[in-house]
Formats: structure tokens, C-alpha cells, sequence
């Protein structure tokens, strides 16, 4: 495994939020991406995706996709999300071609405590983000 990845493992195993969730990790090694599936035990139907090259940890959430969102509000919520990405702590709103989601990125000289922050907050932002695109969502 990357070993930049690998610190992100080590930082979260046996890691426990000030609320007692801890987060499942799962490698995945193939030819083309290393990666780690990091699960919050308290929400577990959305995954954050850890990948890392040689200048920085990326971890990325999927929300939602373009489907799912009412008719003609598309503009209204890329607007809203364009408003809202500097009032999301260390968190951005994204589109990737029809996947809306969220992320945070740092970089390698990162410590374990800056690594589980990272983790904590963007899990956090995940419940938030829903809340707030909701209303434009079937």
C-alpha cells in the first residue's frame, strides 16, 4: 500500500470520536488506483473515499447525482453550493460529470491528529450537506 495512505490507516485505527463513532477502513489495491474506504459506524451509506499521491491526501464523498435533482433546480443548487463552499469547514462541493459530492484534501507532511480532523469534519459535513440540498432533491 502507498505509505502516504498508510498513515491515514494508522491514524484512524482505533480512533474514536468525542461521540464514540470510530471508522471502518477497507484497502483496495488494483492496477490503476490505491485507495482506502473509510465508513463512520454512525453513517454508514456514505463512504469516504482516501487516495494520495506523491503531494497530497484527497478524500472525497459521493451525495448525490444529477438524476436526482428536481427539474430546472440544477442551477439554483450548483448556485447555493458555490455560496456555501467557504462556510463548509475544510470541505468543497464538487461535481464530477454527474456525481455532486464533497471533499477535503492535505497534505503529506499531515500529522495523525490533522488526519482524523480532516476525517472527522468531512464526515460531519456529509449529514450537513444533505440537509442543505435537500430541497432541490427528489
Amino acid at each position: 500500500m502507498n505509505t502516504n495512505l498508510k498513515k491515514v490507516q494508522i491514524a484512524l485505527n482505533h480512533y474514536l470520536t468525542d461521540n464514540g463513532n470510530s471508522f471502518s477502513i477497507i484497502e483496495t489495491d488494483n492496477d490503476d488506483i490505491q485507495m482506502l474506504t473509510l465508513i463512520r459506524d454512525d453513517i454508514t451509506e456514505f463512504a469516504i473515499i482516501a487516495t494520495a499521491d506523491d503531494k497530497q491526501l484527497l478524500f472525497n464523498v459521493a451525495l448525490f447525482d444529477t438524476g436526482q435533482i428536481l427539474d430546472n433546480k440544477q442551477h439554483e443548487l450548483n448556485q447555493m453550493m458555490l455560496e456555501l463552499n467557504i462556510a463548509m469547514p475544510l470541505s468543497s462541493f464538487a461535481l464530477t460529470g454527474k456525481h455532486y459530492s464533497i471533499f477535503g484534501a492535505l497534505s503529506m507532511d499531515s500529522n495523525a491528529e490533522q488526519i482524523q480532523e480532516e476525517i472527522l469534519v468531512l464526515s460531519d459535513n456529509i449529514l450537513d450537506a444533505l440537509e442543505v440540498c435537500q430541497p432541490f432533491l427528489n
